[in-house]
């Protein structure tokens, strides 16, 4: 295994990498092949949970076998789905994947051909056909923000330096299932923007119909709620999340944090002198300026598990979860730097702008405790404030 500072520098790269991505297909060969590097796997496979309740396969990958079906590959997966529950309606727990999606839990296996805990005939009778020896297997479960599986990342045979299969090492469990929280997010990220543009489309060809027949048309769509809901969590100036949003899902991210016992880190920016802009060129110029610095943040901050959101006035925050203190640091200092360098265009006219920002952070262990993280970055807000304003003020007890 790599050593753990590695490791979290390639966690946060993965995660960069995996916000980048604008396709879903793409989106989840990444997923498969990260998994499959880190844990020095031969083959894997992603289930997603579909909506009659079985794991359908979205993702095949054989090195040994040279088998590439689904992602990318232009070629559809033939493995049938896996099915959650049986004909009486229990829960199937013969399969491995079942069993990790229904008590949705890491499973490892050592050796599929001495394990009596699952009935491996359908992989037993695949290796004689194809030549294969599945070994090992380690499935780890897809979990959204309320902990519901929505799919499996399946890994098979732990590949050792002379090329043979062995075990999946225990000690890969953490990082693994860390790789898979941040594809869980990415797949519902991606799943969330899908729907949006959607919906986006639609709304935008029937922008002419008159208001009771777009509600009609609305109310017999079946993820009418859904489009509600997330119409209500965007701020109607600047476009990104607003406050009720972040205040949820902070709450989200404090319990993770506390779950896995990781860093958290909290943003809080104002925009300096902001009223001498609405003074100076109109409020309206004023709510431009607001949104395009609401965009630059956004921009710059496109990991699928951060938070954006604005909180109030002129003032934003960001929500960093597995940041450590001198990564939160030197990510406000960019933003610092790259906002007063940006010249923002509003209402036909060029404004210079510059941002105050209030740094908190650290590893929570209650609720409590990590509401403190948001009082703490207040604090450095107020003193880089209070000592010149356009810097980067990191709260400290002193």
């Amino acid at each position: 295994m790599e050593s753990e500072n590695n490791i979290y520098k390639r966690l946060v790269n993965i995660g960069l990498a995996l916000s980048a991505e604008k396709d879903i297909n793409s989106l989840l060969e990444r997923i498969l092949r990260e998994a499959k590097e880190i844990a020095k796997a031969d083959a894997g496979s992603i289930h997603l949970r579909t909506s009659d309740d079985s794991l359908r396969f979205v993702i095949v990958l054989n090195d040994s076998l040279d088998l590439f079906e689904g992602g990318t590959s232009g070629r559809e997966v033939t493995l049938q789905e896996i099915l959650l529950s049986d004909a009486n309606g229990d829960p199937n727990m013969s399969n491995i994947a079942s069993r990790c999606a229904v008590d949705v839990e890491t499973i490892f296996v050592d050796d599929s051909y001495t394990s009596d805990e699952f009935d491996f005939s359908g992989v037993r009778r695949f290796d004689l056909i194809t030549g294969y020896n599945s070994k090992s297997f380690l499935a780890v479960p897809l979990k959204n923000f309320s902990d519901e599986c929505i799919g499996v990342l399946q890994l098979l045979n732990a590949i050792d330096e002379n090329g043979e299969p062995i075990a999946f090492p225990r000690s890969d469990q953490s990082v693994i299932e860390a790789l898979a929280s941040q594809a869980s997010v990415a797949i519902e990220n991606r799943r969330m923007m899908d729907e949006q543009k959607a919906v986006q489309v639609k709304l935008e060809k029937d922008v002419g119909n008159r208001t009771e027949e777009l509600e009609h048309a609305l109310s017999k769509l079946s993820e009418a709620h859904i489009i509600l809901k997330e119409l209500t969590t965007i701020d109607p100036v600047t476009g990104i999340r607003n406050r009720q949003y972040f205040e949820k899902v902070f709450r989200q991210e404090l319990l993770r944090a506390i779950r896995q016992q990781s860093d958290i880190a909290l943003l809080l920016l104002d925009i300096d002198h902001f009223k001498k802009v609405n003074d100076t060129y109109g409020h309206l110029a004023g709510d431009e300026c607001l949104a395009g610095v609401a965009r630059e943040i956004d921009n710059m901050l496109n990991r699928p598990s951060d938070v954006v959101a604005r909180y109030g006035g002129e003032e934003f925050v960001v929500v960093l979860p597995y940041f450590t203190e001198t990564n939160a640091v030197q990510l406000a200092e960019q933003l610092r730097e790259d906002l007063e360098r940006k010249d923002f265009k509003a209402d036909g006219t060029h404004i210079k702008i510059t941002v105050s920002i209030g740094v908190s952070s650290g590893i929570p262990n209650s609720l409590e405790t990590g509401r403190e993280f948001l009082a703490h970055a207040d604090k450095a807000l107020y003193r880089a404030k209070e000592s010149g304003r356009n810097r980067v003020v990191n709260y400290t007890s002193k």
